[in-house]
């Protein structure tokens, strides 16, 4: 049985936790697990992080709405947001439910502008602040397999860096220590799904993504575009590095299978009204430019939490991209994650229920959400991917 190998961290303020001090693993180490571990640290508590991937990388997710300006606050992150590693969003322009554009000006609200991630430099920036809260990374360790005994000790099989180990958690005599798990591993919910946990989904949407070089001075305005079209919707939004993210939305099983190649992507984008008007000639052929899907239905876990584990972000929770409540999502459920654990490791029995409660008070009023602003697009209600939304 191996023992859980040290990992190094760049606080100089504390001392590197040895095997024994870890309280909590977390597998994942997405916007979610970071801000779990980053709200424990602040809270005393000792946390190791497992992520797949080598090295920190890029994920899909680059729009924050301002109404997040207070969850960054907390995480000592809003100075971080400035151009030109960050961009500011000043509203949303769409057309949805009616023919012509609207807009949405961010100027008029509370917070002011969001924001448009560089979503690598994002990640990056949380790791490194999880580094100086004291939190450990294993990177390159992925979870094979997870048991739980009658006495709730953890067995873990893990491959690290082409290495296969098994893990025991308490290990070396530190049976008095608690060893919590937080599943952090987006909608895939691996720790939960070894637990035999099920997931619930509510629909089939997944997001065709292409990202695309623009002109050096392109005069595209610094919004987020949404239009809605006759077989699901369109997202784009310019975003660091002269760049413009591009987004086609649609149920799995509708979409059409020429859109995978680039001519027939960019036939279907140059349809749109709002979108295509707004790029006029500002996007620049790339050869090296590649079409990638990635899974965006509402889905949730049957149980987001159990004996010394609980599920966040994604995980627990995963959103339709039209909500903006993707990252916004992750740093709270992070935080409130991050809180219960700490309350429940004290004693606090009722610290994992209320985690759970709150989580699931919020996902209804999504769904509420949801419905109504798929209730507002019916210029295509005979057509089978706004059916499915409008219960016909």
């Amino acid at each position: 049985m191996s023992t859980v190998p040290n990992a190094q961290t760049t606080n100089n303020k504390q001392q590197t936790t040895n095997n024994n001090s870890r309280q909590v693993m977390i597998i994942g180490g997405g916007v979610a697990g970071a801000a779990t571990a980053i709200t424990l640290a602040r809270r005393g508590i000792a946390s190791l992080i497992l992520e797949t991937s080598t090295q920190i990388t890029t994920k899909v997710g680059e729009t924050l709405p301002p109404n997040v300006l207070p969850l960054l606050k907390i995480f000592g992150l809003e100075q971080c947001l400035q151009p030109p590693e960050h961009l500011p969003c000043y509203g949303n322009q769409y057309i949805w439910g009616e023919d012509g554009i609207q807009e949405k000006l961010f100027i008029f609200q509370t917070y002011g502008n969001g924001w448009h991630l560089n979503r690598l430099t994002f990640e990056q920036q949380l790791y490194q602040l999880s580094q100086e809260q004291g939190v450990e990374w294993l990177l390159g360790c992925k979870l094979l397999k997870v048991k739980q005994d009658i006495d709730n000790h953890w067995q873990l099989t893990v491959n690290c860096q082409g290495k296969q180990q098994t893990w025991q958690l308490p290990q070396g005599g530190s049976a008095k220590r608690t060893h919590f798990l937080v599943d952090a591993t987006g909608r895939s919910a691996k720790l939960a799904q070894f637990l035999g946990v099920k997931r619930e989904k509510y629909d089939r949407l997944i997001g065709l993504v292409c990202p695309f070089k623009l002109q050096p001075h392109h005069t595209i305005a610094h919004y987020t575009y949404i239009e809605a079209v006759e077989n699901g919707w369109w997202y784009a939004a310019v975003i660091p590095g002269n760049r413009l993210m591009t987004v086609f939305l649609t149920d799995a099983d509708l979409l059409d299978k020429g859109m995978f190649k680039m001519d027939g992507y960019r036939q279907a984008l140059s349809k749109t009204q709002l979108i295509s008007s707004s790029l006029k000639d500002e996007l620049i052929a790339d050869s090296h430019q590649k079409i990638t899907t990635r899974t965006a239905s509402s889905s949730y876990l049957q149980q987001i939490f159990g004996e010394n584990w609980l599920a966040v972000g994604d995980a627990a929770f995963a959103y339709d991209p039209i909500s903006s409540y993707g990252i916004a999502s992750a740093l709270g459920g992070g935080f409130y994650a991050g809180n219960a654990i700490a309350d429940h490791l004290m004693g606090k029995r009722e610290a994992l229920p209320a985690y759970s409660f709150i989580l699931e008070q919020n996902y209804q009023l999504y769904q509420e959400m949801l419905a109504n602003q798929y209730q507002l697009e019916q210029r295509w209600s005979n057509h089978t991917f706004w059916q499915r939304r409008h219960g016909t």
